[in-house]
């Protein structure tokens, strides 16, 4: 991780909760087989993320929750590629990102008031520890993706709660959301369902800690 990490909140504040959200297919893709080389993104990753930009009171909800609640930010280093130059000017977090690399690289700061963390020891679980030290008391820890940081979070059981967006297609191959978990099973808490007119179903889980399965 680079050096010039920022200083944590106070210990006394309770942990931050981990929050994913990931948009998948009916089948549990993130994307097709195109988007597994660069730019990382395909027909099918927009098809499955156009709910997004569609302006219906569900996605404003959706988007309202996570720029309020959120006071840091943990992706993979193909997401935050995938943006290519245009994160070198803005982005959507206006805080600090934790990059999950095996490439080394110093703190990119951007006049926006985000700060992107390279970590390139101790993987998804140190990207997400740094994060929950920088993150603001009552704010929370949102795991951005891809595919493979939420499985490795999941496998790790550093997710408290985790939120699909399935839009109503099949893609039939490329990433798919589950793969590598763990031999176990893991009983989800139903926090909330929303069905919005374009036919994606939002649902929103809680998941317990320490479970044995």
């Amino acid at each position: 991780m680079t050096s010039s990490a920022p200083a944590p909140t106070p210990a006394s504040a309770p942990a931050p909760i981990v929050r994913c959200d990931m948009a998948i297919s009916v089948d549990g893709f993130t994307t097709g087989l195109e988007a597994q080389k660069p730019p990382f993104r395909d027909d099918r990753f927009h098809r499955i993320t156009s709910w997004v930009f569609d302006g219906e009171d569900a996605t404003k909800l959706m988007h309202a929750e996570r720029v309020d609640n959120t006071g840091a930010y943990v992706m993979g280093r193909r997401m935050y590629d995938s943006a290519g130059d245009y994160w070198s000017v803005e982005s959507p977090y206006r805080t600090h990102v934790f990059i999950v690399t095996h490439r080394p690289q110093e703190n990119i700061e951007l006049k926006d008031g985000t700060v992107f963390h390279f970590v390139t020891e101790g993987g998804v679980p140190a990207a997400i520890a740094a994060a929950k030290a920088v993150c603001p008391p009552g704010k929370r820890v949102h795991l951005s993706g891809g595919a493979a940081v939420v499985q490795q979070a999941l496998a790790a059981d550093l997710v408290d709660e985790l939120h699909l967006h399935i839009t109503p297609v099949l893609v039939g191959q490329g990433n798919r959301l589950f793969d590598g978990l763990p031999d176990r099973m893991t009983e989800l808490e139903a926090t909330r369902v929303i069905e919005a007119e374009s036919g994606v179903m939002h649902l929103s889980y809680r998941i317990p800690r320490s479970q044995e399965g």
